[in-house]
Parts: structure tokens; sequence; C-alpha cells
């Protein structure tokens, strides 16, 4: 059984749609991008750097030993992979935070919660979250509204 939202918070609960809807489109962002770096990485051998020797932006090739380890690659300039992976983690802090906050002020089972919260770590998954839930939050808060006008005694609205 789905409680519902405290009418006292519905101010707090549209500035975290809000929020989340920021967060899940940004985190998106950032998982298309590491998907498309590790496409990269896996396939041609070859990561994106930044003001490395070959450029502002060039395409680094590297061989694998024995052991593991990738060989080739500069020592100066910035591996986007890696922090791309860093920002990504980060902007998922963000993300979690604004679906712990949706889920708990919305008073969701849990179920919910797992569902957002995959949306920050599937390629792709944040954007169709944030459309479905921001959706169904916005019903359940239209019919919360329509539910409690009803419930007010007549002349209590001017």
């Amino acid at each position: 059984m789905t409680l519902g939202p405290v009418s006292a918070q519905l101010p707090t609960i549209r500035s975290v749609l809000k929020y989340f809807k920021v967060t899940s489109y940004i985190t998106g962002i950032f998982l298309l991008l590491i998907t498309v770096l590790y496409v990269l990485r896996l396939t041609i051998n070859a990561e994106v750097w930044l003001f490395g020797p070959n450029g502002f932006v060039s395409l680094e090739h590297f061989s694998v030993n024995a052991l593991g380890d990738k060989e080739g690659l500069p020592t100066e300039g910035i591996d986007v992979t890696r922090y791309s992976l860093i920002v990504h983690g980060w902007l998922y802090v963000a993300y979690l935070f604004g679906d712990f906050r949706l889920w708990s002020l919305m008073r969701w089972n849990f179920g919910r919660f797992l569902a957002i919260a995959a949306g920050g770590v599937v390629p792709l998954l944040s954007f169709f979250t944030e459309r479905h839930f921001t959706r169904v939050a916005n019903q359940e808060l239209a019919k919360f509204d329509s539910d409690t006008l009803a419930n007010e005694p007549k002349g209590a609205a001017n």
C-alpha cells in the first residue's frame, strides 16, 4: 500500500522533481559518454586524451601486455575515460540523493527506489526512469490536490 505524499511537503516535492530531472539528464549523458569510451577501448584499443603530446584532443592507441597492463599511452595529458568515470561517480551520488528524496517524500515502495537507482548505471535508462516517474509523481500530486480540495469544507477556499 502506498501512503502518498504529505500536503505540507508539496512545494518541496515539486522542487525535488526539478532536481531529479536535472540529475537524471546529466547522469545519463555522462553514462552515454562512458559507454562510447569503453566501446573505443574494447574494440580498437584506444583512449581519448586531452592536452596530450598529439594535440588538444587525440585518440591514443595502446597494447595490452601479458600482465593485462596497457602500454603505449602518453604520460602527459588527461585520460578522458578515467576522469569521466570519476565525474559520473559523483553525479551518480547526486542522482541517488534526488532518487532518495523523491522516493521518501512520495512515500513509494522500495521497488520504485531500486528501479530509479538502476537508471544511473544502465545506459539510456535514466532518461526513461525520469520521464516515467516524474509523470507518476505529477499524477499522484494532481490526484492528491483534487482529493484535498474535495475534502475542504464549503467556503474554505475563499
